[in-house]
C-alpha cells in the first residue's frame, strides 16, 4: 500500500481502488468510463470505496489509458453575432447530457486563425470536432485536411462546403432566400434592395442567389446589391456609409441577410426620421430571439441556430460511441415569420 508520509493514509488510485474491492483494474476503468458494462453488486462495491476515500478519477489519467477526455472542440467565426451563441447554446446542452465538456475556439473571422487552432489541437486529447468556417469554402480545406490527417472525427455546421465529402448539419438558405422575396412580392413590393455580408461566405451568397432567383422569374432584374464586413462591430460604421445610396435608391423594402444587419438598418434610418415600415419595408434573416421585440417587430426568417447546433453535437457524439455518423447530411428547412417591418403596399396594411 501506498502511505501519505505527511498523515499515514493511503494514496488512493484505480489500483489501490482495485485491491480494496476485489476486482481487477480493468474492471474499475470500465466503471469509470461506461459504468453499464459493470454489474450491479460490483458497481455498489466500487461506489463504497470511492466515497470512503473521497475518490475522484483523474481525466488526465483516463485520458491516457482510453485516448479519450470526453471533450469536442467547437471552432465558431465569431463570439460577438449572437446567431453563434444560439449555436453554440444548443450544442452544449446536447454535449452536457452526454457527459461531454465543449472547448470553445473562436477565429474572430480571421481565416489563419484558423491554421493556429491545429497546433493547439496538437497538445490536446480532443474526441472529436464542430467547426463552423469563416467562409464555408475552399480556404476551409486546409483546416478540415488536417483534421483528418490526425484521425479526429469532425462535423461541420451553418458554414458548410459544397463539394467535400464532411458531414455537416445546416440550413436551407437557398430556400430562405426564396421564402423572403415571395413574401415581400406579395406585399406588392418592385423597388427591392438586399443588404448582406460578404457573399464569398457561402450561405449568404445562398440566400441573396434563392431572393434574387425569385424575383427574376417575377421579371424583377433591377435590385441593388450592398455589402457589409462579416466583423459584428464594423457592420453599423458600414451601413451609415451606405445610409445616402439607399435612400436615393428609391427601393420600397430591403431584404437584409441576417437579422443582424437589419437591426442596425432600421435603428439608422429611424435616427434619420424615416419610418419604418410606412416608408420603406425592411426584413431580415435568422430570428434572433430580440426580433419580436423591435418596434416594429422585424419580419424575419428562421432557421433555429439552436436546435442545428444541438443536432450536431449529438450527430457527433453518435458517431464518437458507434463509429458512425447517424446522419451525414442533416438540413433543416427555415420558416417565414410574418411580424410588423413589411408594408403592404397595395392596401396599406401590415401583412401579418
Amino acid at each position: 500500500m501506498i502511505m501519505n508520509k505527511k498523515n499515514k493514509t493511503p494514496k488512493v488510485n484505480i489500483y489501490y481502488i482495485a485491491k480494496e474491492v476485489g476486482v481487477s483494474v480493468a474492471t474499475i476503468s470500465r466503471f469509470f468510463n461506461n459504468e453499464t458494462l459493470v454489474k450491479e453488486s460490483t458497481k455498489t462495491k466500487i461506489l463504497k470505496v470511492c466515497q470512503k476515500y473521497n475518490y475522484k478519477p483523474s481525466k488526465i489519467a483516463s485520458a491516457i489509458t482510453t485516448k479519450s477526455t470526453k471533450s469536442i472542440a467547437f471552432i465558431v467565426p465569431s463570439l460577438k453575432d449572437p446567431t453563434f451563441v444560439e449555436l453554440i447554446s444548443g450544442a452544449e446542452l446536447a454535449m452536457s447530457k452526454k457527459g461531454y465538456s465543449m472547448t470553445l475556439f473562436n477565429t474572430r473571422q480571421n481565416i489563419f486563425r484558423e491554421r493556429e487552432i491545429i497546433d493547439t489541437l496538437d497538445s490536446m486529447i480532443i474526441d472529436g470536432v464542430i467547426f463552423s468556417g469563416v467562409y464555408g469554402g475552399e480556404e476551409e480545406k486546409i483546416f478540415i485536411s488536417e483534421v483528418q490527417k490526425r484521425n479526429i472525427p469532425i462535423i461541420l455546421v451553418d458554414r458548410i462546403i459544397p463539394d467535400i465529402n464532411i458531414p455537416f448539419v445546416m440550413s436551407n438558405d437557398y430556400l430562405g432566400g426564396k421564402l423572403a422575396a415571395k413574401f415581400i412580392l406579395e406585399n406588392n413590393h418592385k423597388k427591392i434592395g438586399i443588404v448582406t455580408y460578404f457573399r464569398k461566405v457561402f450561405i449568404f451568397n445562398e440566400r441573396v442567389q434563392g431572393f434574387i432567383d425569385v424575383l427574376k422569374q417575377a421579371g424583377i432584374n433591377e435590385i441593388f446589391i450592398e455589402e457589409v464586413p462579416l466583423e459584428y462591430n464594423k457592420i453599423e460604421e458600414a451601413l451609415i456609409e451606405k445610409k445616402d445610396f439607399i435612400l436615393k435608391s428609391d427601393v420600397t423594402a430591403i431584404f437584409c441577410v441576417a437579422d443582424s444587419i437589419a437591426i442596425f438598418l432600421s435603428r439608422i434610418l429611424m435616427e434619420d426620421k424615416i419610418k419604418i415600415p410606412d416608408e420603406i419595408s425592411i426584413m431580415g434573416y435568422d430570428n434572433l430571439f430580440f426580433s419580436n421585440y423591435l418596434v416594429p417587430g422585424l419580419t424575419t426568417i428562421n432557421h433555429d441556430m439552436y436546435e442545428i447546433g444541438k443536432m450536431a453535437a449529438e450527430n457527433l457524439i453518435h458517431r464518437l460511441e458507434t463509429g458512425r455518423f447517424k446522419n451525414k447530411k442533416i438540413v433543416i428547412d427555415p420558416v417565414l415569420l410574418p411580424r410588423d417591418s413589411v408594408k403592404n403596399l397595395k392596401n396599406g396594411n401590415l401583412n401579418r
